[in-house]
């Protein structure tokens, strides 16, 4: 996700602010994919290859 991060301020700096907003709601979307994952991981999964 560091990349995103990382090509948004690159945007920014070039003047790509129409680029930039795109590459903001990506990571944006990534970092809810990334919590949700996350989430059913610890809640299921994990238990569940515990046992």
């Amino acid at each position: 996700m560091t990349r995103y991060g990382t090509l948004v301020a690159w945007a920014r700096i070039l003047g790509r602010d129409d680029c930039a907003a795109i590459l903001s709601k990506t990571l944006e979307e990534e970092k809810a994919t990334d919590q949700k994952l996350t989430k059913l991981a610890e809640s299921r999964i994990n238990r569940k290859a515990a046992s």
